[in-house]
């Protein structure tokens, strides 16, 4: 009878854990109403929901190659590392002369770069994608290091600065391009076989190359999709920001993964969502609003969001857990 009563529990658990992207609905809705006591009604407020989702639009674009990574059973952890690389790149080749559109090109071409020299070590070197990925996040950010010579590259034109603030209707276009991409991904989920390749080289990759699945190119692929996408996440932001500084982005791989995690992705792979991806996103940033609305000390940071990682990868081992009488 215990064992039967202690099954019947998992697999309740199992099942909610499960309805993931409903438990991060509630978990926003409840967050939001928090803030919106908190702040006196001035968090529901279309100025400021537009203002977060201005903000958070452009991590979300790496959150979204993190989870086909991890959908694929693989880890990324130089991605902020390559965001700054390309952003500090990107920088020097500006303050040296070089046009705008070659300097986002040189840019792009680091992150690209680095994505490439992760797939190599991953799927030809048969590198584990952590250990693989941590050394070129290391290598990468001291070389921002070298670049920058420690201290920020600023005098960016004001060209390129005006392309991180252009709107389309008063709305960033880096929001208007996030929902056409998430769009455009859902469409191509439902329709196109590729797409579910991932899927299949996650839950089973030996099964996978049997049918047919060339899975070193698509793990390789995907490695080089996430790094641009890092190295284009990067450069946006360091239009905002103005200036590329060396130590930018530091520690932001592991909210890539959070959320990630959090939205559904499966650190065993096989498993993950877009809708889900996103949701994780909006809940990481909820989550640093309300620290600042409880005002926590920043220095709780890193201990707040580990926490919230490890609940994401003890929730993702509850839902696969299954007890025999």
């Amino acid at each position: 009878m215990k064992a039967l009563n202690k099954q019947n529990t998992l697999n309740t658990l199992s099942f909610i854990v499960k309805q993931r992207e409903i438990l991060l609905g509630l978990i926003i809705v409840i967050a939001a109403i928090f803030l919106q006591v908190s702040t006196g009604g001035r968090f529901l407020t279309a100025a400021n929901l537009l203002a977060i989702l201005d903000t958070r639009s452009i991590d979300a674009f790496v959150v979204i190659g993190v989870t086909y990574l991890l959908i694929a059973k693989e880890f990324d952890l130089s991605t902020a590392s390559s965001m700054a690389l390309s952003s500090i790149v990107c920088a020097w080749f500006m303050v040296n002369g070089f046009s705008i559109p070659m300097s986002i090109f040189a840019g792009l071409l680091v992150g690209a770069a680095i994505g490439c020299t992760n797939g190599i070590l991953v799927t030809q070197l048969g590198m584990p994608s952590f250990i693989a990925t941590m050394g070129t996040m290391f290598a990468a950010r001291s070389l921002t290091q070298v670049i920058g010579q420690g201290s920020p590259v600023s005098g960016l034109p004001q060209a390129f600065i005006d392309i991180g603030d252009y709107r389309i209707f008063g709305v960033l276009w880096t929001l208007v391009l996030l929902v056409f991409v998430v769009v455009v991904l859902q469409v191509l989920i439902k329709r196109q076989n590729s797409m579910f390749k991932l899927f299949y080289i996650g839950t089973n990759e030996k099964a996978a190359q049997m049918v047919g699945i060339k899975t070193k190119k698509q793990r390789w692929i995907m490695f080089v999709v996430c790094s641009t996408i890092a190295a284009f996440a990067g450069l946006i932001l360091t239009a905002r920001a103005r200036s590329a500084a060396p130590i930018a982005f530091q520690g932001m791989e592991l909210r890539f993964i959070a959320a990630s995690v959090i939205g559904g992705a499966s650190i065993n792979g096989g498993q993950g969502s877009i809708l889900g991806a996103l949701l994780g996103h909006l809940v990481i940033a909820l989550i640093g609003n309300t620290m600042t609305q409880l005002s926590i000390a920043p220095s709780w940071e890193g201990v707040i969001f580990g926490s919230v990682l490890l609940v994401a990868a003890i929730t993702d081992a509850v839902s696969k857990m299954k007890i025999t009488a």
